[in-house]
């Protein structure tokens, strides 16, 4: 009797449907790993932006000067590394004797999406 040696078509469509799904499984994964590592340095851009608007307000003297500040002008001034359409909104809440309640944002566009990052403190002089 003799004995058929290799594989038939049947298996070795099986191997190559299993394998094709492995490779593609690996792309989507180095993919969304990218994707999430881009995301990840412009939430970093974005919290050092916030940053730096909380820190020109610890600076300033009074806080009718921290309110009376065009945020988003300033920021542009400062030569930042912008996030695409990137824009600071500084809102001021729960203002009592010398102290205030401040949140500020950074809201940017990409990839058709919109994200924030907001910091809050409160500020006193």
């Amino acid at each position: 009797m003799k004995t058929a040696k290799g594989l038939t078509l049947v298996e070795l469509l099986i191997a190559v449907f299993l394998l094709s799904v492995g490779i593609a499984s690996t792309l989507m994964f180095f993919s969304n790993a990218m994707l999430s590592a881009d995301f990840a340095g412009d939430i970093s851009v974005a919290s050092t932006h916030a940053e730096h608007v909380l820190e020109e307000m610890k600076s300033r003297r009074s806080l009718e000067e921290i309110q009376g500040t065009n945020w988003q002008e300033w920021a542009l001034q400062q030569d930042f590394n912008m996030l695409p359409n990137e824009r600071v909104e500084v809102n001021f809440g729960n203002i009592e004797g010398a102290l205030m309640d401040v949140t500020a944002q950074i809201h940017w566009i990409k990839r058709a999406r919109d994200n924030q990052v907001s910091f809050m403190t409160t500020l006193s002089r």
